[in-house]
């Protein structure tokens, strides 16, 4: 049997616990809290001219080849479609000109589509699939193109070539 002295500081022990226990789980302050979206810095896809930029002179019923490069240099997959607008000062249509990729064994057709924009129609398309393509990290990949000015295409105009990278969602 225990001595009294023996319950009195078992008791007292046993109190002195329970008062650190609870003080101890008593929240003093508000919960402090942030959220964030962890995005790639800058721009991590470059699109260049490797080879044959077009520019000068340039005639109708003639092949011309270019060389465009594609390149990830960040750490994140994106996934996306090249696209490109064809314009001039004066309208164009899908008839004046023809573009073609090559896949290294044969070349094919890229749809070019008069768009309206202003007072003047431009041709409009895109390179990859409809519902895009993977460019992951170390992406870098170089492709022949190939464009050819019909017997309507408009002449002593300046042509203007722009092409650009977007997210498919």
């Amino acid at each position: 049997m225990l001595g009294k002295k023996k319950v009195v500081m078992l008791a007292a022990v046993l109190v002195a616990t329970l008062a650190v226990g609870v003080y101890a789980g008593i929240q003093l302050s508000e919960t402090l809290s942030a959220s964030w979206t962890v995005q790639e810095s800058g721009t991590n896809l470059a699109l260049w001219w490797q080879e044959n930029t077009p520019s000068g002179d340039l005639y109708r019923g003639q092949w011309y080849q270019t060389q465009i490069g594609l390149k990830n240099t960040g750490a994140a997959t994106y996934h996306v479609i090249v696209k490109f607008q064809i314009r001039t000062n004066v309208s164009l249509t899908a008839n004046d000109m023809k573009l073609q990729y090559s896949d290294g064994s044969a070349w094919y057709n890229l749809p070019l589509t008069p768009e309206t924009v202003g007072d003047r129609d431009m041709l409009v398309g895109s390179y990859g699939p409809t519902d895009g393509f993977d460019v992951g990290p170390g992406y870098n990949v170089l492709t022949w193109f190939q464009y050819y000015f019909e017997g309507s295409a408009p002449l002593d105009d300046a042509y203007y070539f722009e092409a650009w990278v977007e997210q498919v969602a």
